[in-house]
């Protein structure tokens, strides 16, 4: 792969709204993936046409699943987590030259790097990446043991995954991220 292709920093999953202004309006769009250099966005009403825009969004503040008791993980829900909100600015990434307005409208994701981010919002991103790691290696594990049913249901609702989808689908997406996670 070209390394101009290449990602700089490792991502994770971030599943969650993301508030975005443009042409003087904001709008709300859906997180994808978020990594050190940028968040990646889907559903946006609008494309702005300006070079930096404002963003807000939250990220969850996971405790480290493997050191949590599993009575308390089986009932933990994201909404008692808590949640810092970041404000940034993001550039988008993805080049629209020689579409149409209409062909805009068809595109549904669409990457973003942060612009001259805060050291306080890197370290975020980067703890939130690594926490992130560190709970989808712990719900990998729970594929192993059928009788944490329960909890893997759980484990698997906390970190943004739809956790009444079969296992075998909802396995395979969690080694998918997995791997995005541990490969630059």
């Amino acid at each position: 792969m070209s390394s101009e292709f290449q990602r700089l920093h490792l991502r994770s999953p971030l599943v969650g709204d993301v508030l975005y202004e443009a042409d003087g309006h904001v709008h709300l769009a859906h997180s994808v993936n978020i990594s050190e250099g940028g968040i990646l966005l889907e559903n946006l009403p609008i494309i702005p046409e300006i070079n930096s825009m404002p963003l807000m969004f939250t990220l969850p503040q996971y405790p480290n699943f493997s050191q949590t008791n599993q009575e308390i993980l089986k009932v933990l829900k994201i909404t008692s987590l808590e949640k810092k909100i970041l404000r940034s600015r993001a550039r988008l990434v993805r080049s629209f030259e020689g579409q149409s307005e209409v062909e805009k409208i068809f595109v549904t994701k669409i990457g973003c790097e942060f612009v001259l981010p805060t050291p306080e919002n890197k370290a975020l991103v980067a703890q939130y990446v690594v926490d992130f790691a560190s709970n989808i290696l712990f719900l990998l594990g729970l594929f192993q043991r059928s009788s944490q049913l329960e909890l893997l249901r759980n484990v698997a609702e906390l970190l943004g995954y739809d956790a009444e989808e079969k296992l075998p689908i909802l396995r395979s997406r969690v080694l998918h991220d997995y791997q995005s996670l541990e490969s630059l």
